[in-house]
């Protein structure tokens, strides 16, 4: 799975905020685990170009019966790519407003934020380990803290709009979106961010599209991702003071001597220059 979705915005670094996935990313997301869930397909095959758009063909100045892979009216210098083409689209709502059948056009909707806590986890802090050697090659492991910690909950609407020619790929693409979303990405999603709530399925519609009918139904998908600060802790302590006992571990209650204890304080200026 593979999506285009990076931070272009300089506040981000400046804030120090790690994740804010509430509309681009999990929208980019859900594409992408259609577009690779419905790529296993052999009827309604999703196909992508080299820039990760959907496949679809140029139907210009093609005779009718083009899309034949033989026959005396096939054109295979015009249209080359008529066996890979794909036979369902899948994107952003507005991108091709639905003008390649059938097509599945995803969007978001409303979000709402829900805190972890009353102060936003801002107690929490993230340790990380450094190895601490002396002159004599003792060697131990000490935590010290590393970012001070902020967090909180998006809850989000992902709308999935299926637009289809016929009643039964309209009823087939639902079914199969249903059950990928519930299920079968489920735990790849979960590890993305994304944790996918009861999804509800819209009652079907139809209208009017020139000569044809054009049959529609809503995917309502609702989600819950996360935002997350890492604060460092560099920014806000100018030094940082350790002590270190040696001790028989294989004896947790023997006493530890008094001569091989170690004090420092360590600026944290000091530790960059060394680094």
């Amino acid at each position: 799975m593979s999506t285009n979705n990076f931070f272009t915005s300089d506040l981000y670094r400046i804030h120090n905020i790690v994740q804010s996935s509430m509309l681009n990313y999990p929208k980019e997301i859900i594409i992408a685990t259609l577009r690779d869930f419905f790529s296993k397909d052999s009827y309604y095959h999703f196909s992508k170009d080299q820039w990760g758009f959907a496949n679809t063909t140029d139907h210009t100045d093609l005779p009718p019966g083009a899309d034949l892979p033989y026959g005396p009216v096939a054109n295979p210098d015009l249209n080359p790519s008529s066996l890979l083409s794909t036979r369902v689209f899948i994107g952003e709502n507005y991108r091709y407003d639905g003008i390649h059948y059938p097509a599945i056009l995803v969007k978001s909707g409303s979000s709402k934020y829900n805190p972890l806590s009353i102060n936003r986890e801002k107690g929490g802090i993230q340790y990380e380990e450094i190895l601490f050697e002396d002159g004599y090659g003792n060697k131990t492991l000490i935590r010290r803290p590393a970012y001070f910690i902020t967090a909180g909950i998006w809850d989000t609407s992902i709308n999935i709009d299926i637009m289809t020619r016929s009643l039964r790929a309209r009823d087939d693409l639902a079914e199969l979106i249903g059950i990928c979303l519930t299920d079968i990405t489920f735990e790849s999603l979960v590890d993305v961010g994304i944790v996918v709530k009861p999804i509800s399925i819209g009652a079907p519609s139809e209208s009017d599209d020139r000569n044809d009918k054009l049959f529609r139904q809503t995917i309502s998908c609702d989600i819950r991702t996360e935002w997350r600060r890492e604060i460092p802790v560099g920014n806000l302590i100018d030094s940082i003071f350790f002590a270190v006992t040696f001790q028989n571990l294989e004896s947790p209650n023997s006493p530890s001597p008094q001569n091989l204890n170690i004090y420092t304080d360590v600026s944290v200026t000091d530790l960059l220059l060394n680094l």
